[in-house]
């Protein structure tokens, strides 16, 4: 499926990790990172029309809180009663859920503090061209190259750019590879990270664990017929089909066939049932997303969660406030693998799939459907706020009063009544509400208020233990996830930052880019164009 988010594409989740394809600016927003990937095929079609293969690409808490005032930020921190003005905080977890399979595999990819390890911090900008720089703050590889991309292996190898080629160096500049098999070896790092992508954008749930055997199989054209090859290139399907829209997966692929009709086919080529649109996409844990009419290529919805990565103080990865579900305008439903229509594309709107179901909005209310068709919320008078994935949690806004509560994706039931004023998700085990002229930063498994700050402020999603608290891009404090404040920019130096990293965050000041560790202590002086914490 072809689609544009509004302000990112599905692949600039690999951005948190800092495996980024060539160098995405470190001038990005706290809640997100945005990444570019240069001199990259990018095809996403998915209509095969040729044989080919395709790969689509904190710390526990502290029981010590600082209750104080800060005049020139406009902060208060408070803690004790777990109250939030005449409401007593209840928890919201019972148990902090363990990230799907899909996230671990990624978090396996953001936790790799190796690059760290061997005292490789950052890549940097500068003069318009990229280094990198150690954790003790000193040039490792003076900025030479036109773009640089840390190896997804982070075995301390780059991928750098120079005038004339692309070549795989060491450390200290050493050329391992140059060239065509360069460019290969590389293709593969981005490949793989754009599975990875794929992965966290199909929810990850194994409602069906049987692998097949036509699942590798490969479309092949003779006389603009098509039909389909092994692994081993023998063909197991002979050439007989107009058109092929999607490959195998889960034993079923999308074809044409001779009367013109899209219909699914399993490994042997045998005909199983029509589907109700030609614009349809591969099998995902049981279900296949088909669209009757696309106006436009939109991300939105629940893809767009795949952005703004931060790693979380119990191991699980979490993506904060870019899991905003918001609507894309295609006219999408789902069938299952016997083509039984699970949710109609006729609904007034149907959001992107997720592992615990979608949204579904019809005569003008909306609610949420889990993978079989049913309604585990039922239709309200509701806007859509954020999704937690890992923790299956949603914000919905009662439209009735404009104020924000949680529901519990899993079993339908509201855990948080409607009386905030906004709800935000910035850890697995954070969340931060606003009511009245108050923000809450607020512990999902007690109940506890952790830090109390005005409305005004802005608290981002955490980087492990550790976000930054600020008023617009000036009143920047760093706290911890038990609400303790570890640092306050009292000379108000600070205009952008980075979600942390390995205990990093990437900070600018006067116009320049350096990188600051969980103290609030310089350990780069900002005098660089970017920053990339590895």
């Amino acid at each position: 499926m072809n689609i544009n988010k509004k302000s990112v594409l599905v692949a600039c989740v690999l951005a948190a990790m800092s495996t980024t394809t060539f160098a995405a600016s470190s001038t990005s927003s706290t809640s997100s990172t945005t990444v570019t990937n240069h001199d990259t095929p990018t095809s996403t079609s998915t209509r095969v029309t040729r044989k080919q293969h395709t790969t689509t690409t904190s710390s526990s808490s502290v029981s010590t809180i600082e209750r104080s005032s800060a005049k020139s930020s406009g902060v208060s921190v408070s803690v004790g009663a777990g109250r939030v003005a005449d409401h007593v905080a209840v928890p919201i977890l019972s148990t902090q859920h363990q990230p799907p399979a899909a996230l671990k595999s990624i978090q396996a990819v953001i936790d790799n503090d190796n690059f760290i390890k061997l005292g490789q911090l950052a890549t940097i900008k500068q003069k318009g061209k990229w280094g990198v720089v150690g954790t003790d703050g000193k040039i490792l590889l003076e900025p030479q190259y036109l773009d640089i991309d840390p190896s997804l292996s982070a075995d301390g190898t780059y991928y750098a750019y120079t005038k004339k080629t692309l070549e795989h160096i060491n450390i200290d500049g050493s050329v391992i590879s140059s060239g065509v098999d360069t460019y290969g070896d590389h293709d593969k790092d981005i490949l793989a990270r754009r599975e990875m992508v794929k992965n966290l954008s199909n929810g990850d749930v194994k409602i069906n664990s049987v692998s097949y055997p036509s699942d590798s199989y490969t479309a092949f054209s003779v006389k603009n017929k098509w039909g389909f090859v092994d692994a081993s290139n023998k063909t197991v399907i002979e050439p007989q089909f107009k058109e092929v829209y999607t490959k195998f997966s889960e034993d079923r692929a999308f074809v044409k066939n001779t009367n013109g009709k899209t219909i699914a086919i399993d490994g042997s080529g045998n005909p199983l049932f029509e589907v109700p649109s030609n614009d349809v996409d591969e099998y995902k844990n049981g279900l296949a997303e088909y669209r009757r009419h696309i106006s436009k290529f939109n991300l939105g919805g629940f893809l767009s969660m795949a952005v703004g990565i931060g790693l979380s103080s119990q191991g699980g990865i979490y993506y904060g406030d870019a899991w905003n579900p918001v609507y894309d305008g295609v006219k999408r439903g789902y069938i299952n693998r016997s083509g039984n229509i699970v949710i109609d594309s006729k609904n007034d709107a149907v959001w992107p799939m997720t592992a615990y179901g979608t949204l579904v909005k019809n005569q003008g209310k909306l609610g949420f459907m889990n993978r079989k068709g049913n309604y585990i919320i039922q239709p309200g008078n509701y806007d859509a706020g954020e999704v937690d994935n890992i923790n299956a949690l949603l914000v919905l806004i009662n439209k009735d009063n404009g104020n924000a509560g949680i529901f519990n994706l899993e079993t339908g039931k509201q855990v948080t009544p409607f009386i905030y004023n906004s709800i935000n998700f910035v850890s697995s085990t954070r969340i931060v509400a606003t009511k009245g002229e108050n923000k809450y930063l607020i512990d999902m498994q007690s109940g506890n208020v952790v830090f109390t700050t005005t409305k005004d402020m802005t608290i981002d999603v955490f980087g492990g233990s550790y976000t930054w608290v600020h008023k617009g891009s000036s009143d920047y404090q760093l706290i911890d996830d038990s609400g303790k404040v570890l640092f306050r920019d009292k000379d108000k130096m600070i205009s952008k930052t980075t979600p942390f990293r390995h205990g990093y965050s990437a900070v600018k000041s006067n116009g320049k880019w350096g990188i600051m560790n969980a103290n609030g202590e310089w350990v780069v002086q900002p005098m660089y164009d970017e920053v990339n914490v590895l």
